[in-house]
């Protein structure tokens, strides 16, 4: 273990490596003692009461020192309507501690967790940093006594694919063709994300491994990424080249040997496809290969279609086109705001000043919203392929790819990408032998909901503490250390490689002229899971055609859209189109389904209580406002104070999660009165 004192010489002595040295530290010692922040500050030459400003401000780092075991429970709405509390009652009997102590003995240290971002295999409890989801109370025993263990996944193995010389497109060429070289007829494909991975993705994906090596069968086993079928996980796909992926599940370890039996007796069918409910209403554009390829093997990447929009603008040489194409597409920004990408990248491209920077935000720190570390996990060139693209339109030099703290696996698989993205010449400097040269980094969030704020997002990476900017000046004429910078979300980006490969008229014809967009299902529905459908779709499509209804068998009653900054929504508008600006605004795209028993009221509460403890406190409205409204919850509710307050938040607070927070009060409150005592 690294002394306090050595830690931070790792890092430059610049103060944007503050997050990143804090992360460090508090990785090798469980916590950031007094004499850690000390070092660093004494290090990066940053004042003693600034170290500890930045990390007291972010949820993830740790000024106390925690148990030797630490088990957290996720009491975020998903979970809690899967009996989430439940469960934490359970671990405080059992551990005999209460949620927020650590045991006298320093054994082990018990929380709650706003979300785990595991939605779709709710509840989740997480102990020593490792998932286990569809946890009963019943189970809590067995799960405490197992021992203490890191959750290990090997790094991919790549074998590098040789690098030809002359243009753009006969150095792309050479590698698609040497890819090709290496495909395989027949593979099993088990999907590993964070969601399958929490219900045993990993046994199964070794117990195929071992019986398929030792039975000799016709097949390549892969780790995928999940397919979005998380109701389905741990699953296994049957994939052959030009038929259709076909999928079973879930597909536990000791279920493999009775799997293959079937696959051996026949090889040319599969036993029986589960996904055809779930699959058919889609529109797969964003996730057309997720679960399909392997995530860790740039040259799947490459057979699939990855990488060719980039090297076709390359080869083209006009960044404009490649503007005018998502401009003509409609594309605006996924992660809830809706304004038009195009715009930004331009208004990059035009302004002055260099180096240029492409941030592409991957925090994702909405609890029920789950969807962006889905398309990391499943897909990492598509969206480093997006970035690319990206960086060429707006005039960047510089790209950062800036990854939620705790989305450990989707980090591990954009850096694998990057790694193998720079050895095949596709990031770095002449990408193809072309004039185009961009460096990309990858840094790691360390929680805070505010970080969906893109100049939150730049305090963040600068080594202060997030907080919004005052605005103008607008990020694309002075973001990044002063330098024009463009900031787009991962879904928004994942879109574009589409987009320039089979043009803007070709998306704009989908969903109204709004494209696809993907939605987390999770609550009370038999199929919760990622899904893509086009935008114009409605609830009730979501909820019953494709979530296929209620799993209580009790009636949907409600459903929470687009997380705390969302707004809870009655079935007589599940007939509506969700469009943005709409009567029901999709948001970020979280649905979280409530049956009849479910309780209303304590949803809100849930959705304002993280918003308040997620207030950066910058500004009054949010910080005070915030934590008055939530106590107002707490008794017989008075309508006209509510709205006041909600609507003095609403129009002073500086940056959306405060102008967002009463939404979900306000919709509860008009929607179902009958919870809230109104008088």
């Amino acid at each position: 273990m690294s002394s306090p004192a050595s830690l931070p010489s790792e890092f430059p002595r610049e103060r944007t490596w503050l997050l990143p040295a804090l992360q460090t530290a508090q990785r090798a010692e469980g916590w950031l003692s007094p004499d850690t922040l000390e070092a660093i500050a004494a290090h990066l030459r940053v004042p003693k009461s600034e170290v500890w400003g930045v990390a007291s401000h972010y949820p993830e780092l740790r000024l106390a020192r925690p148990g030797r075991r630490i088990v957290r429970v996720c009491t975020g709405v998903s979970c809690r309507v899967r009996g989430g509390r439940e469960v934490l009652a359970a671990c405080e009997r059992t551990l005999g501690v209460g949620a927020g102590q650590t045991a006298a003995d320093g054994a082990v240290t018990l929380e709650e967790l706003d979300c785990a971002f595991a939605c779709s295999v709710a509840p989740v409890v997480e102990i020593d940093h490792a998932y286990r989801g569809r946890v009963a109370p019943g189970d809590v025993d067995s799960l405490l006594s197992t021992p203490a263990h890191a959750e290990h996944r090997p790094a991919p193995v790549f074998a590098p694919l040789p690098l030809a010389s002359g243009s753009p497109t006969r150095r792309f060429t050479a590698l698609v063709s040497e890819a090709e070289r290496r495909r395989t007829d027949a593979r099993l494909a088990v999907g590993v994300g964070a969601c399958s991975l929490a219900v045993g993705a990993a046994g199964t994906l070794d117990a195929l491994r071992e019986q398929v090596a030792r039975r000799r069968l016709p097949f390549t086993v892969v780790a995928a990424g999940c397919n979005g079928m998380c109701w389905a996980a741990p699953a296994v796909s049957l994939v052959r080249d030009g038929q259709p992926p076909l999928v079973t599940g879930p597909v536990t370890a000791g279920d493999v040997a009775r799997l293959l039996d079937a696959l051996a007796a026949d090889t040319q069918a599969a036993p029986g496809d589960a996904g055809g409910e779930f699959l058919a209403p889609q529109r797969r554009v964003l996730l057309e290969r997720c679960g399909v390829t392997d995530p860790g093997d740039i040259a799947d990447a490459l057979r699939h279609g990855a990488y060719a929009a980039f090297a076709q603008a390359l080869s083209e040489g006009k960044p404009e086109r490649v503007i005018e194409e998502v401009r003509a597409a409609g594309l605006a920004g996924r992660g809830g705001a809706y304004f038009q990408t195009a715009v930004k990248w331009a208004g990059c491209r035009a302004a002055r000043g260099a180096p240029k920077y492409i941030v592409v935000n991957g925090e994702e720190g909405e609890p029920g919203i789950f969807k962006d570390r889905h398309l990391m996990e499943g897909d990492p060139h598509r969206l480093l392929e997006a970035m690319l693209l990206a960086a060429f339109a707006a005039g960047a030099s510089r790209g950062i790819l800036y990854i939620h703290g705790e989305a450990q696996l989707s980090a591990e698989r954009m850096g694998a990408a990057l790694t193998q993205a720079r050895a095949c010449g596709l990031v770095g400097e002449r990408i193809l032998g072309s004039d185009f040269s961009i460096q990309v980094e990858i840094r790691r969030g360390a929680g805070g909901f505010v970080l969906g704020e893109e100049t939150a997002l730049l305090e963040s990476i600068e080594g202060r503490r997030a907080m919004p900017r005052p605005r103008p000046p607008f990020p694309v004429e002075a973001g990044l250390w002063g330098k024009p910078t463009v900031i787009n979300n991962v879904e928004t980006l994942c879109a574009v490689p589409s987009i320039v490969a089979r043009g803007g008229a070709w998306f704009a014809s989908l969903g109204g002229g709004r494209g696809t967009k993907l939605f987390g299902l999770s609550g009370h529905l038999k199929r919760p899971g990622i899904v893509e459908l086009e935008l114009g779709c409605t609830l009730r499509t979501l909820i019953d055609t494709v979530g296929g209804g209620s799993s209580t068998g009790q009636p949907i009653r409600a459903a929470v859209v687009g997380g705390p900054s969302g707004s809870v929504v009655h079935p007589r508008q599940f007939d509506e189109p969700l469009i943005p600006r709409g009567p029901v605004n999709p948001g970020t795209g979280g649905v979280v389904a409530l049956d009849a028993r479910a309780s209303v009221r304590d949803a809100v509460r849930t959705l304002l209580a993280f918003n308040t403890r997620e207030s950066c406190g910058k500004c009054t409205p949010c910080r005070e406002g915030t934590a008055r409204l939530l106590a107002m919850l707490d008794a017989p509710v008075d309508r006209a104070s509510v709205q006041s307050l909600s609507e003095v938040i609403q129009v002073a607070s500086l940056c959306g999660l405060g102008q967002a927070a009463p939404f979900a009060v306000l919709s509860g409150l008009a929607e179902f009165p009958d919870e809230f005592s109104v008088s």
